[in-house]
């Protein structure tokens, strides 16, 4: 049988594309005149790379924003990647959350459930064994990507991995955040103090508060999934300011801290703050760099 290409899409500004992998996440796909670049390979789901051809003929650049299972899963329907190399160890394990059927096809029925979705998937044909894993190539901090008379810059972002990365499109004017900033944020990294992954909450504000400081280069901001927002609508203005204010107060010792269960079936209770609808999820023992 052949895997399904009928992905949900839309084409939010001129060779601009959100390409949704059936809420479980985004896919972008941005078109310049000499070549293309696709933002994310999602958790995996059908015939990504078929896809994509039906909306553009020119060579597909392959980018990552982070090394999660699900921004990674149809990374072998293409021959290479481009992402940060804090993120390229742990590549081929997904971020280390696991890339095997099992694991993927258990997050695609828990958002179907959670969605209460019908989607046109078989995930006996649409789910296949994770690989080949393609050659992988570092993009950092300060990185131009020119696609032909259409440039995005690299701008690192850690705290939900450690290798987290953004996209400003100074065409379209528009951020692009992976999971950098949600309005669910997981900052994972605070969880690994005295490990290379380590990032504390420090940093992690430092780095937000640098996007923030540069919005008079964008006027949009599309984040990794479309849970909190609708298919080709960018994500409420208020998600980053509240996320810097709820890590401020993480810092300042001010913050509501509350103990929640996690959102994800089986893992343990999370401290989270809230600032209007952005919730952080923390280790309190990650807070400082030192």
């Amino acid at each position: 049988m052949m895997k399904t290409q009928a992905y949900p899409y839309k084409e939010f500004a001129p060779n601009t594309f959100e390409i949704g992998e059936f809420d479980c996440a985004s896919v972008f796909l941005i078109v310049g005149e000499e070549k293309a670049m696709l933002m994310d390979t999602g958790v995996g789901i059908g015939d990504l790379k078929g896809f994509v051809q039906t909306l553009t003929d020119k060579p597909l650049m392959i980018c990552y924003t982070h090394n999660h299972v699900d921004h990674v899963g149809n990374a072998g329907q293409f021959d290479h990647g481009y992402i940060h190399p804090r993120d390229m160890a742990d590549f081929n394990t997904g971020g280390g959350l696991g890339l095997d059927v099992a694991k993927r096809v258990g997050y695609i029925q828990w958002i179907a459930e959670r969605e209460k979705g019908d989607y046109p998937y078989d995930l006996s044909v649409d789910v296949g064994e994770w690989g080949p894993e393609p050659t992988l190539y570092p993009l950092v901090d300060g990185d131009v990507i020119d696609l032909g008379n259409r440039k995005l810059t690299v701008y690192d972002c850690p705290g939900h991995t450690a290798g987290s990365i953004t996209f400003l499109d100074e065409n379209t004017r528009t951020l692009f955040l992976g999971d950098a900033c949600n309005c669910n944020l997981g900052l994972f990294c605070t969880r690994m103090r005295g490990t290379p992954n380590f990032v504390s909450i420090e940093k992690a504000l430092f780095y937000l508060k640098r996007l923030y400081d540069m919005r008079d280069q964008y006027d949009q901001y599309y984040n990794g999934h479309y849970d909190f927002r609708a298919l080709g609508e960018p994500l409420g203005t208020d998600a980053l300011p509240d996320a810097i204010t709820a890590l401020e107060q993480i810092v300042a010792g001010t913050a509501n801290i509350e103990l929640k269960p996690s959102a994800f079936p089986g893992a343990p209770k999370q401290h989270i703050v809230t600032i209007g609808r952005t919730s952080i999820s923390f280790d309190p023992a990650g807070i400082r760099e030192e």
